[in-house]
């Protein structure tokens, strides 16, 4: 049943902040999703260093406003090639800004003045709604000309069909925007692509780190009224037993699900597993600690035997068999340790 626009009142949202970790975790899969040609060339054996600081101090308006909007400024490595590294400057813009192309342009040419180096930029528009053109910005004044083009990824041009076929996890990102949008006064309809996006990022085997990150993206941004959210419930307790069997385990699934009502479903149905999973992650936590506890006794015995050695070694006149006989060690090792005392 479609709701009216005023019939719930959705809480704030922080998009920013979800796109913020999203663009992060994701930066591999999302180049090779919406980039595939500079993902060919970039070295992703070594991690792209995050510029967070120093995209503050070349768009400082926008630290002024108390924090930044989705702009991120990567410094990445490239195989073989004509540039050791370049600069890839990504931004998601998640509502209509009429003026953003010019806006974009100016923070090319900030970054480009500071970096000098080989730059290029994407524009994710995760809005039904954008700016035209959207893709670049065009200045001509008295015979002075300049056209700034972009990379940009639209979402509400992206085929549904498509991003359920892609084994590309960025997909299902982009696929969550999708139903965002098409749900904004629906939320049964929402509550429904939620399961189906949950399900699908539990079924298909994807990086446990990238899972994680993708079921909190979802959870969040996909808000559901109590009552709906209630129905959701009751449907997630439903599929509770394939969650069950699934190869993430029932901790994983609670660890990277925080929401509280999908807490309570799986530890209602499950609180007996829960409890020996929490069992066996105590006891390898306290398996380590005691190891490392026995490491350094025996590093500290070690190093006061040593130092018992070198004083016999210096004080007495004792033969080194002698000395190894009391300190319960081989003769060449006494030898060793006399060796450097001498030197």
């Amino acid at each position: 049943m479609k709701q009216s626009k005023n019939q719930w009142q959705t809480p704030y949202i922080d998009y920013d902040g979800q796109w913020k970790k999203i663009v992060d975790v994701f930066f591999e899969p999302m180049t090779k999703f919406i980039m595939p040609e500079l993902a060919a060339d970039i070295d992703f054996s070594k991690a792209p260093e995050l510029l967070k600081e120093e995209l503050a101090k070349i768009i400082p308006e926008q630290t002024a406003k108390g924090r930044m909007s989705i702009d991120k400024l990567f410094k990445v490595p490239m195989k073989n090639g004509e540039y050791e590294h370049i600069f890839f400057h990504v931004e998601v813009e998640s509502q209509l800004k009429v003026n953003f192309p010019k806006k974009n342009f100016k923070y090319f040419y900030r970054i480009f003045d500071s970096k000098d180096k080989a730059i290029t930029a994407l524009v994710i528009y995760a809005s039904d709604r954008v700016p035209t053109p959207h893709d670049r910005y065009v200045y001509n004044f008295r015979g002075t000309e300049l056209t700034y083009k972009f990379n940009t990824y639209l979402v509400r041009d992206a085929d549904e069909e498509e991003l359920l076929k892609s084994d590309n996890i960025f997909a299902l990102v982009i696929l969550t925007c999708k139903y965002i949008n098409q749900t904004k006064n629906d939320f049964d309809l929402r509550r429904k692509f939620k399961l189906k996006l949950f399900r699908l990022a539990l079924e298909r085997n994807y990086p446990k780190k990238y899972i994680i990150s993708l079921i909190q993206f979802i959870n969040i941004l996909m808000y559901l009224p109590p009552e709906i959210k209630q129905k959701f419930r009751l449907e997630l307790k439903q599929e509770s037993e394939r969650i069950k069997q699934s190869k993430m385990g029932i901790l994983e699934y609670i660890v990277m699900s925080p929401d509280e009502d999908i807490y309570e479903v799986i530890k209602e149905e499950y609180g007996d597993v829960i409890k020996a999973e929490l069992k066996k992650e105590v006891e390898a936590e306290l398996k380590k600690e005691v190891e490392a506890e026995l490491k350094k006794e025996v590093e500290a015995e070690k190093k006061e035997k040593i130092n018992i050695i070198r004083n016999l070694i210096s004080s007495t006149s004792m033969q080194p068999t002698e000395i190894a006989q009391i300190a319960n060690i081989s003769v060449e090792e006494v030898l060793k340790i006399k060796a450097e005392i001498d030197k």
